[in-house]
């Protein structure tokens, strides 16, 4: 999501942008993509259609920051050793992907991404926001000795996370904690220096 400018100071254009973002959702997981258009969210939201392109560029900046908003926050906490901060992110995103609107929203993302080019730029770019995060703390972990130094990063990342969004979308399999918490030490127990050091 774009930084706030002061136009969005003024609760007002707070209040319309929160309409129009939850009229957003309601019309995605009614329609999917084809669904949303901007005359679509004006009607919906009660937002006129003047005031939307005031604070959007377009229906697909709408459809980025409605996937966004419930995704929830993409942070990663650093409480402790590298294998427990990103076994908590996993099973947080388990459980997004498995119980909120996120679910039911990305493919809609997807395939208007595939359809059109401004949406998949606008996608790739909010997914490489969300997977530096992860990508972040584990360069850290690399940086303190926890992760040997030859682990890539971006390849852990892939790791981890694909097996989550293919047994949500692709196998429907169910994905329980258990199985989270298997996957994070596959993945990373071999790459502990620690461990590798033994």
């Amino acid at each position: 999501m774009a930084p706030l400018d002061p136009d969005h100071v003024d609760p007002r254009r707070i209040r319309s942008r929160q309409r129009v973002i939850a009229a957003a959702v309601e019309l995605l997981r009614q329609g999917g993509s084809a669904g949303l258009t901007v005359e679509a969210v004006a009607a919906c939201s009660g937002v006129a259609k003047t005031t939307i392109y005031r604070q959007f560029t377009g229906r697909d900046e709408i459809h980025i920051e409605a996937l966004e908003c419930c995704a929830g926050p993409p942070a990663i906490e650093s409480h402790g050793a590298v294998l427990h901060d990103v076994e908590v992110w996993m099973q947080r995103l388990a459980v997004a992907l498995r119980e909120t609107d996120f679910a039911e929203l990305l493919p809609t993302a997807i395939d208007a991404a595939e359809r059109r080019p401004e949406m998949a730029t606008l996608l790739a770019v909010l997914g490489a926001q969300r997977r530096m995060v992860l990508i972040a703390r584990l360069r850290s972990a690399v940086r303190r000795g926890e992760l040997i130094a030859t682990t890539d990063t971006d390849l852990v990342v892939s790791q981890l996370v694909s097996p989550l969004f293919y047994r949500r979308f692709i196998s429907r399999q169910t994905t329980s904690r258990v199985f989270v918490s298997n996957l994070a030490r596959a993945v990373l127990n071999p790459l502990l220096a620690q461990h590798c050091a033994s």
